[in-house]
């Protein structure tokens, strides 16, 4: 159905945000002290976390130390494109990168992850009256560029950053649709990031995109949209799908081939009841797509996260990038 990227594009992909690509050569891992303060104190430390967050101030300092030009020639090797990348085409790449950092380590981060990090860092190195000075003077601390905010967020991103991305990484998947199934949701050429950690606390919902690995010999990769969940009961005649009985207009469905085969489940099955901690997944390409219809419905422990972001697309024909797909999310 689609590939994982390789180990160098995955770092690539996360912006080269780890040791071995120079941009964190030299720093510190050296752990924090961490002198006792009472709750009060705590909750001002808190306090300027939230606000870093909240300006976007910290996403902006991780970007700006990205290396963008190392993205860009990297998507140019490995796509395989019909001519060398333009200026314009440079810049493309740039926002759908900088987007792409956003998703990958704060969109897809555990709730109040920076929030909390950042918390310890300040409690580490600041007294509870110089944490506050800052959160009062904080509007206008944020536009001196030497003043105490920047220098602390610097130090954060180059001292503890590398620390934290291996907890980051560890929540996605950088995959290449390698067909139609899923068109025109996602399309041959299209990359994808997908949140593995979407279904740990939370199970799937009508309309998610998932990737699961079908449990065979082969162990082969899957994207489908989930069309039934636990206990549904779903239906297929003539193409149409129900659910429970009612027509579905899920609005997803393409059909290429209209012509109903009697006795064949791709356009006409059950009804099946899909059972206990299982999903009954469908291509939206209804004719292109091996899902559920031949492969049952698919266990929960099966399935390996959410498809959420395309950061980029080739289309392989004629090996041109696909701008219009870039920086959309997966609907």
């Amino acid at each position: 159905m689609f590939r994982i990227l390789g180990r160098s594009s995955h770092r690539v992909a996360f912006c080269l945000l780890i040791a071995g690509s120079g941009l964190w050569a030299g720093c510190s891992t050296a752990p924090l002290a961490q002198p006792d303060h009472d709750r009060e104190s705590e909750a001002v430390f808190h306090r300027l976390a939230d606000l870093e967050i909240a300006s976007n101030r910290l996403y902006e300092s991780i970007a700006d130390q990205a290396d963008v030009m190392g993205f860009s020639h990297q998507l140019e090797i490995e796509s395989d494109l019909a001519s060398p990348f333009t200026a314009s085409d440079k810049e493309h790449i740039a926002q759908s990168f900088v987007l792409s950092l956003r998703v990958m380590l704060f969109d897809l981060a555990p709730e109040n992850f920076w929030e909390y990090h950042l918390t310890q860092y300040y409690a580490s190195l600041l007294s509870p009256t110089e944490a506050r000075r800052l959160v009062e003077g904080y509007d206008s601390e944020i536009l001196i560029p030497t003043s105490r905010v920047q220098e602390l967020r610097w130090n954060f991103v180059r001292d503890r950053l590398p620390d934290l991305l291996p907890a980051l990484r560890a929540r996605s998947h950088l995959l290449k649709i390698s067909n139609k199934a899923m068109a025109p949701a996602l399309l041959a050429g299209d990359h994808v990031i997908a949140h593995r950690a979407a279904y740990h606390v939370a199970d799937p919902q009508r309309g998610d995109v998932v990737v699961y690995r079908y449990p065979d010999e082969n162990g082969t990769l899957f994207l489908h949209r989930v069309v039934g969940v636990p206990g549904d009961r779903v239906e297929i005649r003539e193409q149409v799908v129900a659910l429970n009985g009612e027509a579905l207009t899920d609005g997803y469905a393409q059909h290429t081939d209209l012509s109903s085969m009697a006795g064949n489940v791709r356009d006409n099955l059950g009804p099946v009841t899909v059972p206990p901690d299982a999903y009954f997944v469908l291509g939206d390409n209804r004719e292109e797509s091996l899902d559920s219809r031949f492969l049952g419905p698919i266990s929960k422990e099966h399935i390996l996260g959410q498809a959420v972001f395309i950061y980029w697309s080739v289309d392989p024909d004629t090996r041109m990038p696909r701008w219009d797909r870039l920086n959309q999310p997966v609907r």
